[in-house]
């Protein structure tokens, strides 16, 4: 398997400058983001990812191509939020709820699109770099198989089925 932080810092290199995020300048620096990562997990109450932790100490926040990940500052509050408005439509479609952390095995905010999409780990496997990511569209849920890094590496390259965002490297017609 490729390392997929550095397979996202080749198609980014690919990426024109212009895009309404100034991908030209998000710039890939190993331990430059320092984080405090048994504060930021003790606080949200749950070990996170390997790639979510790797992701945020090279890049910091981040945008990119319409997805917005979420911070690691602040991440339990990121999370709530969405898992407000999670739960409340989970209470008008039972038969579609799942469970919401801090709930065992509940879902995880893991990034947000500009359409208004929410993707979430699935912290049902005891083990974080195992977590598939998950989102609805059109009232289909979609479950990818990957790490964050992985899902946007796919999506800015046009593999994920369904696309999240318009911004893909293989579409000549954003350019």
């Amino acid at each position: 398997m490729t390392d997929a932080l550095a397979r996202l810092r080749e198609v980014l290199a690919g990426f024109p400058t212009g895009l309404a995020y100034p991908l030209s300048e998000l710039v890939y620096a190993p331990a430059s983001h320092v984080h405090d990562w048994t504060a930021i997990e003790a606080d949200a109450g749950i070990e996170l990812p390997t790639d979510y932790k790797r992701l945020m100490d090279g890049f910091g926040e981040l945008t990119i191509g319409g997805i917005d990940i979420v911070p690691a500052n602040g991440f339990r509050e990121g999370h709530e939020v969405h898992a407000t408005y999670l739960r409340d439509w989970f209470a008008n479609d039972l038969a579609a709820a799942l469970p919401v952390h801090p709930e065992p095995g509940g879902l995880l905010l893991c990034a947000s699109t500009e359409g208004r999409d929410v993707l979430w780990w699935d912290t049902s496997d005891p083990a974080p770099d195992r977590w598939t990511i998950l989102w609805d569209v059109e009232f289909d849920r979609h479950r990818f198989e990957g790490t964050l890094t992985e899902l946007l590496v796919a999506e800015l390259t046009g593999v994920l089925d369904p696309q999240l965002t318009g911004y893909t490297l293989g579409d000549p017609g954003m350019w």
